[in-house]
């Protein structure tokens, strides 16, 4: 993180920089990279509608998405760094793979639970505490988008609720099958090491161990998430004791 190498910017630019500027880029990053993840799972997800209304509602969420990585770009321009990202990145794929495998299902309810209630809670909770201690525009950019993105949890929620109704237990274990395979790799990501190597998204190496220079950690962001999806999963009715067991068998 001492380094700037992978910056696109000029010279004059460079030496203006704040120490704290290649943080945020990766920080940044990470965000970006979620983002197009999103608009391209919602894009996928239009696939398999057949209700007209549905298909318009998925594309438009996929641009809304889009317009949230371009805003998160844009505040990294003001700070003089090219922010990238990598929806190839080994976590970010995997998550893209268990949505595929949703779509490839025509599993509507499964894309909704992946998306809405797993990638959301996380996006929600990292960037309502990102935008507490990122400075000026940064920080009420990430607040923003965070409010945007809870509006997105709580279309879907009549949806999930209503398809819980039907048959509660069905929808429990469905939800509890993805778990397993989304939540592992989410709570992988925001895990204390990187243990499994290099996330392929940060510009250099890990940012965890330098986020406690802008008041964040890797913990921190992992508990605010997770509580956010229980938080979640409450509001969709599965049993607090049942969850509670879930959340305390992911990885750490």
């Amino acid at each position: 993180m001492e380094s700037l190498i992978g910056l696109n910017c000029s010279t004059i630019e460079c030496t203006s920089l704040s120490p704290t500027a290649p943080i945020w880029q990766d920080v940044l990053a990470q965000a970006i990279t979620g983002e197009l993840l999103a608009a391209m799972n919602y894009t996928s997800l239009s696939e398999i509608c057949d209700d007209p209304e549905e298909i318009a509602d998925a594309l438009e969420h996929a641009a809304i998405e889009r317009g949230h990585a371009a805003r998160f770009a844009t505040e990294g321009r003001k700070i003089g760094v090219d922010v990238s990202n990598n929806v190839d990145a080994k976590h970010w794929k995997r998550l893209r793979e268990a949505f595929l495998r949703c779509v490839t299902e025509r599993d509507f309810i499964g894309c909704l639970i992946v998306q809405e209630i797993m990638l959301e809670s996380f996006a929600v909770a990292s960037y309502a505490r990102v935008g507490k201690v990122a400075p000026g525009s940064l920080g009420k950019t990430f607040a923003s988008i965070a409010a945007e993105e809870e509006e997105h949890v709580d279309h879907a929620m009549a949806i999930l609720r209503a398809e819980r109704a039907l048959d509660a237990q069905r929808f429990d274990d469905k939800v509890y099958r993805l778990h397993l395979d989304v939540m592992t790799t989410l709570a992988t990501m925001l895990a204390k090491e990187c243990k499994d190597g290099h996330c392929e998204v940060c510009a250099g190496n890990c940012v965890k161990p330098s986020l406690r220079e802008v008041s964040l950690s890797a913990a921190e962001l992992r508990g605010a998430s997770l509580q956010q999806y229980l938080k979640t999963l409450d509001m969709l009715g599965i049993p607090g004791e049942v969850t509670l067991v879930w959340v305390t068998q992911l990885p750490v």
